[in-house]
């Protein structure tokens, strides 16, 4: 008889993965079963839980598919390449459910490995590289860090996108109004706000610019700012559009 040891970070992967399968048995709509704003029933709780830990949805889970369900699966879709409904098909529950699956698959070797840290993970290569330089001017002053808010990087990324599509470059959107509205419409909860926007070739170049400017560099050292979110999209007039939002909780 021979005996195994089993590895217990593959053991819950595994387990993770059965429960996505069922998950997807239970939740797969068909295109003509799509569900959208005005949603109501189970579907939507378990959506409305996932996209919670995901960050891209705020308000509360309540089954009931109202606007800040559909703009948090608009911040989704866009991030993964899908098609911008605000409604959610095959393709889109299947991209939400693989992400979901990666988070609880990642939560498990963050146990298993303390020392990685999950708030940095949602961010791509630029951002986490601007939010290495802010904490660093934060250190060299003994200032506290900023903690990565994975939402509110959300919402910065989408002002990046909005600037690079629509060809401007302003604190005032056409599309969202200012940072306060916009943080409001995608549910961010704050004490204090404020707003750094740049666009510039390069990460290093963008962040020096910023701090050569008193209002921005005041932002970056803000002492009543707490959380900071991080959204840099290539496109735009200089190549690349950055937004830094801090909040305060």
């Amino acid at each position: 008889m021979y005996h195994f040891k089993v590895n217990p970070v593959l053991q819950r992967c595994v387990i993770n993965c059965i429960a996505v399968v069922l998950l997807v048995a239970c939740l797969l709509p068909t295109q003509s079963n799509a569900f959208g704003k005005g949603a109501q029933g189970p579907d939507v709780f378990a959506l409305q839980g996932m996209m919670k830990s995901l960050g891209f949805y705020a308000g509360s889970i309540d089954g009931k598919y109202g606007a800040q369900s559909e703009q948090g699966v608009k911040i989704f879709q866009r991030k993964y390449g899908l098609p911008i409904t605000g409604a959610v098909d095959s393709k889109t529950l299947e991209s939400i459910l693989w992400a979901y699956a990666q988070l609880k698959v990642a939560k498990d070797n963050i146990q298993t490995v303390p020392s990685k840290p999950p708030a940095s993970s949602a961010l791509n290569s630029d951002e986490l590289l601007l939010l290495k330089l802010v904490n660093q001017e934060r250190v060299s002053r003994k200032l506290a860090l900023l903690t990565i808010d994975v939402q509110l990087s959300n919402v910065a990324e989408a002002k990046s996108r909005d600037m690079a599509d629509n060809q401007y470059f302003s604190h005032q959107s056409p599309t969202y109004g200012s940072p306060f509205e916009m943080m409001k419409q995608f549910g961010i909860t704050y004490r204090t706000a404020g707003e750094n926007i740049a666009c510039n070739q390069t990460v290093e170049a963008a962040h020096k610019a910023l701090m050569e400017s008193t209002g921005h560099r005041e932002n970056i050292l803000g002492t009543q700012f707490t959380h900071i979110g991080i959204g840099i999209v290539n496109g735009g007039q200089c190549g690349k559009m950055l937004t830094q939002q801090f909040i305060g909780k």
